[in-house]
């Protein structure tokens, strides 16, 4: 028998501590009151109880939340090259496989060094015993390797492998941030998004939760950065909560335990209870995607809306919602891979067979959180607006405008530059205010003569798309914008007009330039 690390050996021991202090919860023999939640099902497997938890099922990052790892991000981003931003949103838009390559195996052997001396984080065996003792269903998604997931399980032991029900590794088809990976994992379990919650302890794992609709906690950690750097969440990685620590993790799923009543639980971990918190209190700590389906029933429109403000905690990025319509319309072709790319160039990712997803022109870009969830789906995004900095920080692939955003010539750096035609212009504004402040654009100004007229340089004729929703300016009608588009020679595939929000209609129109 090989010899364990002091490491291992510190956690198996407090695992064997743990265990003899294990609670055990009795079956209730009255039934629960009606219409309450019981907060113990049956085990029928051992004939124990098992606690019931506010979410169906908990999905955690593994490098710097489930375990401390000892990556040299400096050295990371010094070797590759990538001074800011998500690395593989920034080599996904490298157009060199050889530089992708040199890239990933840079990478890949900073990991595996890591792996040599990985730790698990504190109060994370107490944290499994609890998961374990309940209905919760757990899984693991994580950018890194098979061996990595293997030295994890190797470190805190392989009888912990059974509780992770779901693993997903890079070599899975859906790597974060792209949402389509946490929809499988709902998927499989057969859940509601709303009711999973996303653990991570960096903004990816936010904005993949975020934009699936599962509620979302940041540990502590700053996404295994340099320790001390304090870096607010961007738009879309708002999390739903934010805790310290693994222990503080645990305490506030237990504290968040619905009683047999159908109130809060306490925290089994010390002798004082916590305070309960009312129903309306709990539907706030689930997913958007759950809570929009109870919230849109309320007569305040305000009230019923909460979550397409992208700066608000567990909200996505704004113009998901569009995106998602125009890939199930077809006009938005997506990669059936999260980075093809690098899965052609460098492998360890699936790489998809019929190639990338449409490129695309994101028109507008401004923060860049849609870009980034555009460029997550496989997509080959350029973002382009005035001012880019904030794109270009998250590693993404941005030109700016060329003089006044869409004057003529506006966008004739980005078409001297562009190897072939874009598939699709994207211009997306969200709130009506974001076009008062300065940021986005109204109808009037991204369907001008001129606009219409760059837009004709930088897209496919005939099979392109200029995909638009954005707020209807003021005195302008279906009708007109109808016409418009087609005397600057675009065929309308699709024109609506969206129920006013925030005082403003909306237009969401699509047109192929002939």
């Amino acid at each position: 028998m090989h010899a364990l690390s002091k490491q291992q050996l510190k956690l198996r021991c407090q695992h064997a501590v743990h265990h003899q202090r294990r609670l055990y919860f009795i079956r209730p023999t009255a039934a629960a009151a009606p219409g309450s939640v019981s907060a113990l099902t049956a085990d029928l497997s051992t004939g124990l109880a098992r606690q019931r938890l506010l979410y169906d099922g908990v999905v955690f990052d593994m490098d710097g939340t489930l375990t401390q790892a000892h990556i040299d991000f400096a050295d990371m981003r010094a070797r590759t090259g990538i001074p800011v931003g998500d690395l593989f949103v920034a080599m996904e838009s490298w157009e060199e496989p050889e530089r992708i390559k040199q890239s990933m195996d840079v990478i890949l052997e900073i990991e595996a060094e890591a792996a040599k001396s990985v730790q698990g984080k504190e109060g994370l065996l107490e944290l499994l015993q609890m998961l374990r003792g309940s209905d919760v269903k757990v899984a693991l998604v994580t950018r890194n390797t098979n061996s990595s997931v293997a030295a994890f399980f190797q470190l805190i032991g392989e009888e912990w492998r059974g509780l992770f029900s779901e693993i997903r590794t890079r070599e899975f088809r859906y790597v974060k941030p792209d949402k389509r990976l946490l929809l499988d994992v709902a998927q499989a379990w057969q859940l509601h998004p709303g009711r999973l919650l996303m653990v991570g302890d960096s903004f990816e794992d936010v904005e993949v939760g975020n934009a699936a609709g599962t509620a979302t906690c940041l540990v502590a950690g700053g996404g295994n950065e340099a320790p001390g750097s304090n870096i607010g969440p961007p738009p879309g990685a708002i999390p739903t909560l934010s805790v310290s620590s693994l222990v503080e993790l645990r305490r506030f799923l237990q504290d968040t335990a619905p009683c047999s009543s159908g109130e809060q639980g306490s925290d089994l971990s010390s002798s004082s209870s916590s305070s309960s918190s009312s129903s309306s209190s709990s539907l706030g700590m689930l997913g958007w995607s759950l809570r929009s389906s109870s919230e849109s029933e309320s007569d305040d429109e305000e009230a019923a809306l909460p979550w397409l403000d992208p700066t608000a905690p567990g909200s996505p990025a704004a113009g998901l919602d569009f995106v998602d319509h125009l890939v199930e319309a077809g006009l938005l072709c997506t990669a059936s891979t999260s980075f093809p790319r690098m899965g052609a160039a460098a492998g360890g990712l699936q790489a998809c067979a019929l190639g990338g997803g449409h490129r695309v022109l994101h028109v507008g870009c401004g923060d860049g959180a849609l870009t980034k969830m555009l460029a997550s789906k496989g997509l080959q995004v350029i973002g382009v607006d005035a001012d880019v900095s904030a794109g270009t920080k998250r590693g993404l692939r941005c030109v700016a405008f060329e003089g006044a955003p869409l004057a003529a010539g506006s966008l004739s750096t980005l078409a001297a530059s562009l190897k072939e035609p874009a598939d699709a212009v994207l211009i997306y504004t969200g709130a009506a205010a974001g076009t008062a402040a300065g940021q986005g654009f109204s109808s009037a100004e991204c369907l001008s003569v001129a606009a219409l007229q760059e837009y004709r340089s930088v897209v496919k004729p005939s099979s392109g798309c200029v995909c638009v929703e954005v707020p209807l300016s003021s005195g302008s009608s279906a009708e007109e914008v109808q016409a418009q588009l087609r005397a600057a020679g675009y065929a309308v595939v699709c024109l609506d007009v969206l129920p006013a929000a925030g005082g403003q209609q909306r237009l969401r129109v699509v047109g192929r330039p002939q």
